[in-house]
């Protein structure tokens, strides 16, 4: 057990390599953590890939896409969101969400506002000179699918891929929904015949200007999702990034 947790150590260690992490507050008080990862290959400024992570998991969900997105000449950015992994101190208080928590109004940890902590975000990647946000790259599960969807309309990405995405919430439902039907980007909408979350994808995948909808067999939810999905979506990847 203790070489099995040590490997798993040592690749964790070196798919974030060179990660610079980086802190800013929302506008409720929480210290919210990110890390910037650089490609080693590609020109300044490198193109952005932002990957939001889902309910009750932390950033490094997206480690081995993130990876890939390096390989690409993608700079990746993987927030820890709100009452989650490392951002959970919210005005001197710990607030923190698992998934014993899942549909409770968690009204402390206002999940609601993540679309504002992400805009947050790019705001101030916006001003690292070593990045080109002019046609970034989104990948979300889950809640964090959902809550990337209000900012497609700031910063129309080249791709989009979203696990089991959330529906849009108040307030920035009708920015997301006006985002599903004007922002002209390629969205692949991932989910399982049975998984909770379908309607949404079913509804983004109708309003969508160019969407591509994969529906797997089981009940597979968000990052369960990934291995029966991750050809597919590296498949996509290639049409738009060679």
């Amino acid at each position: 057990m203790k070489r099995i947790l040590l490997g798993f150590f040592l690749i964790t260690l070196l798919l974030t390599a060179g990660s610079r992490e980086l802190t800013i507050q929302s506008s409720d008080g929480f210290v919210l953590k990110g890390w910037l990862t650089l490609p080693e290959k590609g020109k300044k400024p490198y193109p952005l890939a932002l990957l939001v992570h889902e309910f009750a998991a932390d950033h490094t969900m997206w480690n081995t896409m993130a990876a890939k997105l390096r390989q690409k000449g993608y700079a990746t950015f993987t927030p820890d969101l709100r009452g989650h992994g490392a951002s959970i101190d919210k005005n001197g208080e710990k607030v923190t969400v698992t998934l014993k928590d899942f549909g409770k109004p968690l009204p402390e940890a206002a999940l609601e506002k993540i679309p504002e902590d992400l805009k947050r975000w790019m705001e101030k990647l916006e001003a690292n000179k070593a990045l080109d946000l002019e046609a970034p790259v989104f990948f979300g599960s889950s809640l964090g699918g959902g809550a990337l969807v209000p900012l497609m309309l700031d910063y129309e990405p080249k791709l989009v891929v979203t696990l089991s995405p959330a529906s849009p919430k108040k307030p920035y439902a009708d920015d997301a929904w006006e985002a599903v039907e004007n922002v002209d980007t390629a969205w692949m909408l991932v989910s399982s015949r049975n998984d909770f979350a379908l309607k949404a994808s079913l509804a983004y995948d109708r309003k969508a200007l160019r969407p591509t909808l994969l529906v797997l067999p089981g009940s597979g939810h968000g990052s369960k999702l990934l291995p029966a999905a991750r050809e597919y979506i590296d498949l996509f990847i290639r049409r738009y990034i060679p």
